[in-house]
């Protein structure tokens, strides 16, 4: 249940390129972590829990990049699912660009990891993809330049809080159709 506050927000948002709120990392060297996959829906998770077997060679993982909960990766598909937010610390391929907010403590992961999903993001993204069909790729430099406006870090965190509970919501009740079908008697 969402709680009614008294709190209103009606500061303006701030607008800013998305270079001076996020920044590129680069941390590699971490062969132990375990390994991380960028998926559309759920975000970057274990590799070993994606249900797909996917060969590598381990011993490439001392180049593999380093992810940690709260940031954020621009992976071969976000052109089509935007960038996939992690709640885990593991690594990732070298392919991938690896980003975090330059002050953790002035904006919510959770607020962006919605906004980085939404389809008004991922449309405008059209404007920083090149190539062609499956083969599209982000242009990391070109985003670092786009503005992108947010509020402040209260507001932020309460609108996450709102898209999740709308998520878990959501969830619920696909849940009980998928349980009621189940049940359910099929009719010829």
């Amino acid at each position: 249940m969402i709680r009614q506050t008294s709190r209103k927000y009606a500061s303006a948002w701030e607008q800013r390129k998305a270079s001076e709120v996020f920044q590129i990392v680069d941390d590699r060297g971490h062969p132990t972590l375990p390994v991380l996959s960028a998926t559309q829906n759920q975000g970057m998770i274990y590799r070993d829990d994606s249900g797909r077997y996917i060969g590598h060679d381990e011993s490439n993982e001392i180049g593999y990049k380093r992810v940690l909960p709260g940031d954020f990766v621009v992976h071969l598909r976000s052109f089509q699912g935007g960038f996939a937010h992690s709640q885990y610390e593991g690594i990732t391929s070298p392919a991938y660009t690896v980003f975090r907010a330059k002050e953790p403590t002035s904006h919510s992961d959770r607020f962006w990891k919605h906004w980085f999903m939404s389809e008004h993001f991922i449309a405008g993204l059209s404007t920083v993809t090149y190539g062609i069909r499956d083969g599209r790729s982000i242009s990391v430099d070109e985003f670092m330049n786009t503005f992108l406006a947010f509020p402040a870090v209260e507001e932020q965190a309460a609108i996450s809080r709102l898209f999740d509970y709308l998520d878990d919501l959501i969830t619920l009740h696909q849940r009980k159709r998928l349980s009621i079908r189940q049940r359910s008697p099929v009719w010829s």
